[in-house]
């Protein structure tokens, strides 16, 4: 009787354990796969902000490395708010050398065209009245934006959000896109999101949005050459300083 007693109290120990394996590894295993997906995770964040943090410190060194530029651009407004835009191409030699010129349209159509040389602290306005370069007062906004290029550029690079979103191939070139969060915002550019020609890491495409994350400005290079030679006469003042331009 004894014997069967035993027996009778073995066979539910034999019953629990045939249902407890398979519950504690169907446990087990989710235990890995969650492991297994927050590992991928982690990995996969990591793999984002190690690019981020290589492209930011290569963009810093390229853009330190600069001692000339020759850049051609298009700013255009997105969202129907404005109907000005500007194109401007530029001649640098950096620090203090340089010729801007600016064309204005509204409702694209051609409203103005200015034509700045600088050299140091002397800055000269083309005239067209009066054919000549004539010294200049205060710039516009627009102007000294521009002419301050490689500064946006490294304000770019330092700014306090950078991340890296992914990598783009065009029909010549290959980019990587970022977003960034400019260290002083404000309603109309409260994020940007910016193509970087991979191999120069200097943006091609900048496109800004608003606090709502609405479109409000894109600009387009059209033209980037870093450290040509430029020409001496592009930063003349006399009659033929006029003469290299590209514009009307």
């Amino acid at each position: 009787m004894q014997v069967k007693k035993e027996k009778a109290s073995s066979a539910p120990r034999g019953v629990f354990m045939v249902f407890r394996l398979p519950l504690l590894i169907l446990l087990m295993l989710g235990l890995l796969c969650g492991l297994g997906f927050g590992g991928w995770q982690c990995h996969h964040a990591l793999r984002r902000a190690v690019p981020a943090e290589e492209i930011r410190q290569n963009m810093q060194e390229n853009i330190a490395a600069l001692v000339s530029y020759h850049a051609r651009f298009k700013t255009m407004p997105a969202g129907g708010k404005s109907e000005i835009a500007y194109s401007v191409e530029i001649w640098k030699e950096i620090p203090h050398r340089y010729r801007l010129e600016m064309i204005t349209y509204e409702a694209g159509r051609q409203v103005d065209v200015e034509v700045v040389v600088g050299d140091h602290d002397r800055v000269y306005l083309y005239d067209q009245e009066r054919g000549e370069f004539l010294p200049a007062g205060g710039l516009a906004e627009a102007e000294m934006a521009a002419l301050a290029l490689e500064d946006y550029w490294r304000s770019i690079s330092e700014a306090p959000c950078f991340n890296y979103l992914n990598e783009e191939s065009g029909s010549r070139h290959h980019y990587y896109q970022v977003e960034v969060i400019p260290s002083e915002p404000h309603r109309y550019r409260v994020s940007e999101r910016v193509w970087l020609e991979k191999s120069s890491l200097i943006p091609v495409r900048i496109e800004s949005y608003d606090v709502s994350g609405r479109l409000t400005q894109v600009t387009v290079f059209e033209l980037l050459q870093l450290n040509p030679a430029l020409e001496e006469n592009l930063f003349h003042v006399d009659s033929d300083g006029y003469s290299g331009s590209s514009l009307p």
